[in-house]
């Protein structure tokens, strides 16, 4: 006699994930076709010469931050909301060191200032990146920074 069981289908077995293999013509990089790291720049040296050009300032402005990789100023004079006003900033970055100067963006008559020789230091609006002290860009840098000063002063807000 005949039964009518139910017939179990056999187990598939599970499905792989595909292996990924490089494309015809391309091959995977080499773990030693890598450039080797290069090492740490020393930039204390360019640090200090632009931490330099703000001190001549801290007497009229408020000093926020001074540590060997910052050097931080604000008005002493607070701006409309209330709050100090930015003026310039040192910082000693992995790869360079950056300066900025607040002037340059608060009277457009400055930027008419910055020399081609500055100029290429520049990044954005109002601030310069250093990897070794330039003597002459740092001695435009100074003239800008004096001008910036003379401007806020002009304006009441140092």
């Amino acid at each position: 006699m005949a039964t009518n069981k139910p017939t179990r289908k056999a187990a598939r077995p599970a499905a792989r994930p595909p292996v990924r293999t490089a494309r015809p013509g391309k091959r995977p990089p080499r773990a030693d076709a890598r450039p080797a790291p290069r090492p740490p720049l020393d930039l204390s040296g360019t640090f200090s010469a632009l931490k330099g050009l703000l001190i001549k300032h801290a007497r009229h402005l408020l000093i926020v931050h001074d540590a060997p990789d910052q050097y931080y100023l604000n008005t002493r004079k607070p701006a409309p909301d209330g709050k100090p006003l930015f003026f310039a900033a040192v910082d000693l970055k992995r790869d360079h060191v950056t300066y900025r100067l607040m002037p340059l963006q608060v009277d457009p008559a400055l930027a008419t200032l910055v020399s081609p020789v500055l100029r290429k230091y520049m990044q954005g609006k109002g601030a310069f990146a250093f990897t070794e002290p330039d003597p002459l860009a740092l001695e435009e840098l100074d003239r800008l920074t004096r001008a910036g000063m003379a401007s806020f002063e002009r304006k009441g807000l140092a």
